[in-house]
């Protein structure tokens, strides 16, 4: 999964896009990556509520925490997905804007948000996160891992970079 060209970076259709949609929902955490005080970036997890097919994200956070006031100094966020069994990899670049709406933090509630927001869904620090990403970078590997391997050892022996391990997609909203 090597990305030295970008002539290998294809770019994803609205199937594929409606697909990884599908398959990021059911994973619930991401890292989220914000720019600090100081302009430097940091990451976090965040536990995702709802996943959209048009790409909007939705989490719960603390409106009197630090992903809040680095998205009122600069909105543009990164998540980032993996899930080694599926083979998935997936960084999502967007908007974020900190939202705080009872009715809608009512129909994201669940009993575990309770755990960090115990007032429920009407808690003074309780904010809603809501990404609208505007580009997205993937790369799916369909090849099981005994194949995998046997890529990689044949392309070690024979000192080349493996190929057809997967594929590396791009998609702009």
């Amino acid at each position: 999964m090597n990305d030295n060209d970008a002539n290998t970076i294809k770019p994803a259709d609205a199937q594929d896009e409606r697909d990884l949609w599908k398959r990021i929902a059911n994973h619930r955490y991401a890292m989220l990556t914000t720019h600090d005080a100081d302009g430097l970036l940091g990451a976090r997890p965040v536990t995702a509520l709802k996943v959209e097919p048009d790409g909007r994200l939705w989490f719960f956070i603390p409106v009197a925490g630090g992903i809040a006031a680095d998205v009122e100094r600069d909105p543009d966020v990164h998540l980032s997905y993996m899930n080694e069994d599926e083979d998935l990899f997936v960084s999502l670049r967007g908007k974020a804007t900190v939202l705080r709406d009872p009715q809608r933090a009512r129909e994201l509630w669940s009993t575990m948000a309770g755990a960090w927001f115990p007032g429920g869904p009407d808690d003074p620090n309780l904010g809603i996160l809501r990404v609208d990403v505007d580009r997205g970078d993937y790369w799916d590997v369909k090849a099981s891992k005994l194949v995998q391997f046997y890529e990689m050892a044949k392309a070690a022996l024979l000192k080349k970079t493996p190929e057809n391990l997967g594929e590396h997609k791009r998609f702009n909203a």
